[in-house]
């Protein structure tokens, strides 16, 4: 039987690694981060290493997977909802919200809003010779969420990397064909524009 730290856990013990663990959810999944901040005296090569290691006990590995199946239920999603979701990102049209005005912009279908992560609107006043304003420019900047990054976060959540990926191979070959000739059209008229306010 192995020695060490983690050998011998008290109940006190499993709900505070409880607490590390709950805050590796909350905190973007950094071991180092959630592990320091229960013990904030931890240097970081230690933490990293007592983090790894208490994720090796079994009970904290029950935990971990009662998070994901908690956070899979609250985000209401499944693999399959998923590979929708990244479907609709990777094929996305940005150019849909070219030129709208705030109004237009809040009424873009859900599916587009949620690819737009920062919104900024601002107003350019033209004034004449007297600085009476005789035109007023809106320039609206749409920044849009990083897909991969997004998609990452969330399949950590509902720990889609450790399953096994081939059981899942039929399902996204399935999920993420396109017919070839319409994005090949797609690219064909497409075209790339700087915009600058």
């Amino acid at each position: 039987m192995r020695s060490g730290h983690f050998q011998d856990m008290t109940d006190k013990t499993f709900q505070k690694y409880k607490l590390v663990v709950d805050e590796w959810f909350n905190n973007g999944f950094n071991g180092l981060r959630a592990y320091q901040k229960l013990y904030p005296k931890a240097k970081d090569k230690t933490a990293d290493k007592r983090f790894r290691e208490l994720t090796e006990k079994d009970r904290v590995k029950d935990y971990i997977a009662q998070k994901h199946e908690e956070s899979k239920i609250a985000l209401r999603t499944t693999h399959e909802v998923l590979l929708e979701e990244l479907k609709n990102w990777a094929y996305s049209d940005i150019t849909e919200t070219l030129s709208l005005t705030v109004d237009e912009i809040k009424e873009l279908p859900s599916e587009i809003k949620r690819l737009i992560n920062r919104f900024k609107h601002t107003q350019r006043h033209l004034r004449d010779k007297d600085g009476k304003i005789y035109e007023t420019i809106d320039v609206v900047e749409l920044h849009f969420v990083s897909k991969e990054k997004a998609m990452e976060m969330i399949h950590k959540h509902v720990g889609f990397y450790e399953t096994d990926n081939k059981q899942r191979q039929p399902q996204i070959s399935q999920v993420l064909s396109i017919d070839p000739l319409e994005n090949h059209d797609k690219a064909d008229d497409s075209t790339q524009e700087d915009i600058k306010p």
